[in-house]
């Protein structure tokens, strides 16, 4: 059996080296200018090859562990790329003499004019990329479409090679709902079910479409690019809905009524009065989602800025440069505030409190004024105001507001009315129920070790570094310390978050990367399928230094002299990888050895085991504590120690 396997592999990969300069010759002669028939006798060799190395590969991946699956999947789905690639260039140089060859009889059979038209778009057009679905709902009857034109209705393409397409554009819960099933012919037409059962049925589809319309971002200012946007998102969904459908318009009683007093409330309270007002004098019929959108448009169209051969906008150029420079940013916002009325658009500026709709600013609203901070932040939220300046209409990174607060030197970009009040505690005497402002120990008579342990890290390119590791279900992601993703090699997409400290001090929306990379056992060196993938946010600093359990030893710590374990023992752990709550159970088995007397516990997990909890009484382990302190900032705690409870990882509208 063994023998049979290796001559299996070795046949494998024989037949890729033969491929990979099959492919190299292909393509050096749809450059050169050679021969048709020469061309179209390599394209058929590499063709027969692909085929018969493809059915091997697609046998010898389901010998393979899930980890060495998909890496097998995706090194071969490079050399699938490479042939495609080579084919359509050969192809396309072939075209032109099929297209000027005899014409096909009248007895010819219509499939095969499709199958030979296929060649022809391929040539000619462009490379089509397929789109990632990552388990979104909304996203499926596009990528779904896609991908049916591009794979699935193929007739060129076996079904173990749609099943590898399949996998390879696909992320997120949709990889995890058909990541189980083994790559064969058979299989495909089971994975296409799935992914038509959970994300693909109408029902669903439906929902999602009508919970996208309730959630749709709320627009308070008469500006145009506000209300287009909420008019275009509303029209979209509806407009998916009635492709399905479901039309919102149709029956006695249709469901729009139902969606129109929430979808209108979204809308400015200027634009909400006219309506109201136009309703009302004329028909009945008139009332009803449709005309609402339409007269929304009309709106939005008159807050546009005048066309550039226009008289206004020749008058504008008359002015001149000098002209075109004095104009204040006052006066080029007010083109867009208007309050409407039935009969005209009338362009003013009216100043219009967003929490009760008086004649004021909110910084004069005694309702926001006489409420509490809580409240207030409270009020700001639910009316969609910048937190920089109190006004509606944009978000707070588009606000123009650049000073600080000020409030007790404060020098976060919030509003002084948005301050936090100053919290002091009580003093409280030092003693064992004394609660933790950290991750880390406070100072007690009795230590209590975290639980930390050495493991290796392995990056994309082969880089491998042993690193510190914290197990921390207080946070709600895992860290990287940034200096690690250097020596690994790592990049990732940039996310926008705020962190939140212990105390409640919440830091300002900065931009960090998530990286993803392999953690194994120290043991696990040249094994990094072994390894757990883990996506992880790198920062500079994951947390202060840790003291490690005295007199114990994770299994995976190098071995070391007596003399060299006593200054291990000393010495404070710098923490590489801080493993949260979305990784934890990951890698913790769940078994636990106790000791027969009071003292650490034992707890297993994929690294090793990890020795935490309460040491022995005589051996007193001063941890450095780091209380939190409300006069300093966020990112001030966030440099000195790094202690993180809570992430908030925010949408790029935000």
């Amino acid at each position: 059996m063994a023998a049979a396997a290796k001559a299996w592999s070795r046949k494998l990969a024989a037949n890729k080296v033969r491929l990979n300069c099959l492919l190299t010759e292909l393509e050096e002669l749809s450059i050169d200018a050679v021969d048709d028939n020469l061309l179209g006798g390599q394209l058929e060799l590499t063709e027969a090859l692909f085929r018969e190395t493809d059915a091997l590969q697609a046998e010898w991946e389901q010998d393979l562990e899930a980890g060495e699956r998909k890496a097998a999947i995706e090194d071969w789905a490079k050399s699938r790329r490479r042939f495609l690639e080579a084919r359509a260039r050969a192809q396309g140089r072939l075209q032109p003499k099929q297209l000027n060859g005899p014409s096909c009889s009248e007895g010819c059979n219509s499939g095969n004019l499709r199958q030979t038209a296929a060649p022809t778009r391929i040539g000619k057009l462009t490379e089509l990329t397929l789109p990632q679905f990552d388990g979104e709902v909304l996203k499926f009857p596009t990528f779904w479409a896609q991908f049916e034109a591009s794979v699935h209705a193929d007739t060129e393409l076996d079904d173990a090679t749609k099943f590898a397409y399949l996998l390879s554009n696909t992320t997120g819960r949709a990889l995890g709902a058909i990541a189980g099933l083994p790559i064969t012919a058979a299989n495909y037409p089971q994975a296409v079910g799935i992914l038509h059962k959970r994300f693909g049925r109408p029902k669903i589809v439906a929902r999602a479409h009508l919970l996208a319309l309730w959630k749709a971002p709320e627009c308070r200012e008469m500006t145009r690019q506000g209300i287009q946007t909420l008019v275009d998102e509303i029209t979209k969904h509806l407009r998916c809905l009635a492709a399905m459908g479901k039309d919102h318009h149709a029956g006695e009683l249709p469901w729009s009524e139902a969606l129109m007093p929430g979808l209108k409330e979204k809308f400015p309270r200027e634009l909400q009065r006219a309506w109201d007002l136009k309703v009302r004098s004329g028909p009945e019929s008139e009332d009803n989602l449709k005309k609402f959108l339409e007269f929304a448009q009309l709106q939005a169209d008159s807050l546009s800025p005048p066309d550039e051969f226009s008289p206004e906008a020749s008058r504008e150029e008359k002015g001149g440069e000098a002209t075109r420079k004095e104009l204040t940013s006052a006066e080029r916002k007010g083109r867009d505030c208007v309050a409407s009325s039935a009969l005209a658009l009338v362009t003013s500026v009216q100043r219009v409190c967003p929490f009760c709709e008086g004649d004021h600013d909110a910084t004069g609203c005694q309702r926001f004024l006489n409420a509490g901070y809580s409240a207030r932040m409270s009020m700001s939220r639910e009316k969609g105001v910048c937190y920089k300046c109190l006004k509606t209409g944009h978000r707070a990174r588009e606000c123009r507001t650049s000073r600080p607060c000020g409030v007790d030197r404060c020098r976060q970009p919030h509003h002084q009315l948005l301050h936090p009040p100053a919290t002091r505690e009580p003093p409280r005497s030092p003693g064992p129920d004394q609660s933790h402002q950290s991750l880390l120990a406070a100072r007690n008579t009795r230590g209590g070790g975290l639980q930390t342990i050495r493991a290796r890290a392995y990056g994309p390119d082969g880089n491998q570094v042993v690193v510190n590791c914290l197990f921390d279900t207080g946070s709600q992601v895992s860290f990287i310390r940034k200096d690690v993703t250097e020596v690994l090699g790592l990049t990732g997409s940039h996310e926008r978050c705020r962190f939140t400290t212990l105390g409640g001090r919440v830091g300002p929306v900065r931009r960090w990367r998530r990286v993803e990379f392999r953690l194994g056992a120290v043991e696990s060196s040249g094994r990094p399928l072994t390894s757990t993938l883990i996506r992880a946010v790198a920062i500079p600093r994951v947390c202060g230094k840790v003291q490690p359990v005295p007199g114990e030893r994770s299994k995976g710590a190098p071995a070391g002299t007596k003399l060299e374990m006593g200054q291990r023992r000393e010495m404070p752990l710098m923490i590489d990888v801080l493993i949260g709550i979305d990784y934890y159970y990951e890698f913790v088995t769940g078994r636990i050895r106790r000791r027969a007397t009071s003292g650490p516990v034992a707890l297993e997990t994929l690294l090793g085991w990890v020795v935490c909890g309460r040491t022995s009484p005589r051996r007193t382990a001063e941890v450095e504590s780091f209380p939190t302190n409300p006069e300093h900032s966020a990112v001030t705690l966030l440099r000195k120690n790094g202690e993180i409870d809570e992430v908030e990882i925010l949408p790029e509208e935000d």
